[in-house]
């Protein structure tokens, strides 16, 4: 194939490539770049149809919605209202591998949410696409490099032999520092103004990590039950 490939070798690399992807994104195409994690699959979430195509190359169903990618928590605010747990959640973890479960604003557009009242948002310990988001004042698309229920691309090579040419612009940092996908956690609130940990996926994160830097940390401990709840999935 002749796909449209950045590799980040010397640090100007990381500039060009986020302008590249910039570019890309607005003008409505996808890109493949780095995370912490996985690869992930952008395109610019203001711009329904590209995320049909999105859809489309990754073979998903459309009412699921989509995971967004953001520069800040500055950024996050735009798109939900923190409570107190959920805010020392993000200072503990972002950037980072850990994603939130949170209830979308009602501006947030039903395609992005599949329809339902929550989002899934996180600030990933990666410049690309914290720096795509910044670039374009918008988070950007965080789904997995890969066609829905294919292998998890920890290596770009695994995105571009399952999405070839469907994808615009791939950008290329090697091999990913994690072999796991984001930890999913929500906030259940409670009454007298305490919560509960909702988890959704144990990855990169570890919940025994988790709670053990809640435990030790003087504004978790004014929100937090101490309960963890494992969600039927």
């Amino acid at each position: 194939m002749n796909a449209n490939i950045i590799r980040l070798e010397k640090p100007e690399d990381f500039d060009v490539a986020i302008e590249k992807a910039a570019t890309v994104l607005t003008d409505g195409g996808l890109v493949v770049y780095p995370t912490d994690t996985s690869y992930g699959l952008a395109c610019d979430p203001r711009n329904p149809d590209a995320l049909d195509r999105l859809f489309e190359v990754k073979n998903r169903s459309r009412d699921t919605g989509v995971p967004l990618l953001f520069s800040d928590i500055g950024q996050c605010e735009e798109f939900h209202d923190f409570g107190g747990l959920e805010r020392v959640i993000a200072r503990l973890f972002w950037p980072g591998v850990l994603t939130l479960v949170v209830s979308a604003k009602e501006t947030v557009p039903d395609y992005l949410t599949g329809g339902r009242s929550s989002i899934a948002i996180r600030v990933p310990d990666h410049a690309i696409p914290r720096g795509i988001a910044k670039q374009i004042q918008s988070p950007i698309v965080g789904t997995s490099a890969n066609i829905s229920g294919g292998s998890s691309p920890f290596e770009v090579s695994i995105s571009i032999e399952q999405l070839g040419t469907g994808v615009d612009l791939y950008i290329d940092d090697g091999p990913s520092k994690a072999d796991h996908n984001s930890t999913i956690v929500g906030v259940d609130e409670e009454e007298a103004g305490y919560s509960s940990i909702k988890v959704y996926r144990e990855g990169a994160l570890s919940i025994d990590r988790l709670t053990e830097s809640l435990r030790v940390d003087t504004d978790a401990l004014q929100f937090w039950t101490s309960r963890i709840i494992y969600a039927d999935m």
